[in-house]
């Protein structure tokens, strides 16, 4: 084998410049001449009984062609011509780079609220390590998406995502993880998305809300309790503010729709489009008031809330979570009131568009039965001018002299349009008194149902 591999590497030498000699690598030995051909494109003569014989006998060295990177090489092999040591070129190292090791730009809060750091580089797995999580909790940290909300207690700390507003909380500090620098850079402030309005708004408003006390004679709630009451704030303030200005603007091309102009076609559209933006707004409530509904249900986690009294050692009982119950709820009573109206605004807009599409088909029945009796009366015009056509072709027929031919063939061609026109009329009337008596039944199976 050190004899074979001796003899390669000296073959390969002249090739110094272009191949170093690292790159000689030892695969296996190979013994079947179709499998080598196959494999690495070394090609040599058939091993024939005699002329393995004859290779034994003169002990002479064989030489196989080699083709590696567009050159041409002849590489000594064994004398017993069993063994063929292929050249490969070492491919280029790449880094592993994982979504682990991706940076999120977060902002850090301390256990009074303060500020500290607004721009802090920080892996997923530096966050799982700090925060006491496991990596499956933080798999969507990262993910820009406007149906995912979820609300994570673990032994030590509380996780909440409500759309692009992901914040980490413990005892006595949270993380702010935001998206919009960490994905996209400018483009993801650009978007005008309501996440990127709530990521703000918990900026300024967190420190306030942490530092304010209460009015009421009541004992203060835990750091944690607090840090999740200004989360849902600035999610549910920025998804009413999204609901009042997407019912403004309803109203205003609701408004704006005219059937007199030319483009209710267009006040239709953008109509829909509102329509199409409040039922966004409603789903988005309707997913908060949800995650709300699935902790309020679970006791577990209600106790498992109040992170400071378990650092403490004061491990709370299943039954002994009033003070957070009473929070989830008037916050998921917020969220179903912000269902409720966004729904209240749909079915507004909807019944204005219904409404207005009716009025669109009546006047295109309209338009359509007046196209049709247009062309009746020109298909009765048309019937009668056909017979003054035929006295118009300048033919003998024996009327040129009677002094009443005149007055009869026109009396005749004005009867036969008169005819045409009544009884196209009659099928138009029919068929309208036929869509009226329908249009009359309908409503009344409504009334029924």
């Amino acid at each position: 084998m050190r004899t074979t591999l001796r003899l390669a590497a000296s073959a390969v030498h002249p090739l110094r410049p272009s191949l170093s000699l690292p790159t000689l690598r030892c695969i296996k030995p190979i013994h079947h001449t179709n499998t080598l051909r196959t494999i690495t494109g070394i090609h040599h003569g058939p091993t024939t009984p005699s002329r393995a014989t004859a290779t034994r006998t003169t002990k002479s060295q064989c030489f196989s062609t080699c083709q590696l990177s567009g050159l041409r090489r002849r590489i000594p092999r064994d004398q017993d011509g069993s063994s063929i040591y292929e050249f490969a070129t070492p491919s280029p190292t790449k880094p592993n780079l994982t979504s682990r090791d991706t940076k999120l730009t977060c902002a850090y809060f301390d256990k009074d609220g303060t500020l500290l750091s607004e721009h802090k580089q920080l892996t997923k797995s530096k966050i799982a390590e700090q925060f006491e999580l496991r990596h499956r909790d933080l798999r969507d940290i990262d993910l820009r998406s406007e149906s995912v909300t979820r609300i994570l207690i673990r032994p030590a700390t509380i996780l909440l995502q409500f759309f692009d507003l992901c914040m980490i909380i413990q005892a006595d500090e949270a993380l702010l993880v935001n998206l919009h620098d960490s994905q996209n850079g400018n483009e993801g402030a650009s978007s005008g998305s309501s996440s990127s309005s709530s990521t703000t708004a918990m900026y300024s408003d967190f420190e306030r809300r942490m530092s304010a006390k209460e009015t009421a004679d009541l004992p203060e709630l835990p750091y944690e309790l607090r840090a999740v009451e200004a989360a849902l704030v600035a999610v549910l303030s920025i998804i009413r503010e999204e609901l009042v200005q997407a019912k403004q603007d309803a109203e205003e091309s609701a408004r704006k729709l005219n059937l007199e102009s030319g483009f209710a076609a267009v006040g239709l559209d953008l109509l829909f489009e509102h329509s199409r933006q409040l039922g966004k707004i409603e789903q988005k409530a309707r997913l908060v008031r949800d995650t709300i509904r699935g902790v309020l249900d679970t006791d577990e986690d209600l106790a498992a809330m109040y992170l400071s009294d378990r650092k403490a050692g004061r491990v709370h009982e299943i039954y002994d979570h009033q003070e957070a119950e009473y929070m989830l709820e008037a916050y998921h009573t917020a969220a179903d009131a912000l269902v409720e109206s966004a729904s209240a605004a749909m079915d507004v807009m909807r019944k204005k568009e219904n409404t207005f599409r009716s009025s669109l088909d009546v006047q295109r029945n309209q338009i359509m039965f007046l196209e049709a009796k247009v062309a009746i009366h020109t298909l009765g015009v048309a019937a009668g001018t056909l017979i003054a056509g035929l006295f118009g072709m300048n033919l003998i027929n024996y009327f040129e002299d009677a002094p009443y031919a005149f007055p009869i063939m026109t009396g005749a061609c004005v009867v036969i349009s008169s005819l045409f026109s009544m009884k196209g009329m009659r099928s138009i009337w029919r068929i309208q008194k036929l869509k009226g008596i329908q249009g009359q039944m309908i409503p009344s199976r409504h009334r029924r149902t």
